[in-house]
């Protein structure tokens, strides 16, 4: 898994926004602490378990 710099991240989205509209109902998902984590464990986030996925749902 090639590792990229926050700043390469954030780059490649110019205008700031990167978000995929969610269904009413739908938790949130904090996608940096999810990126960040899969970089540390150097896994994929198809790769985490129910219970890691959880940690990462903000639900409302």
């Amino acid at each position: 898994m090639k590792e990229i710099s926050d700043e390469e991240f954030d780059d490649a989205f110019p205008d700031g926004v990167f978000v995929i509209p969610r269904l009413p109902g739908h938790p949130r998902v904090k996608v940096r602490a999810l990126w960040e984590y899969c970089q540390e464990k150097n896994i994929l986030p198809k790769d985490l378990s129910k219970e890691e996925i959880e940690r990462f749902l903000e639900k409302k």
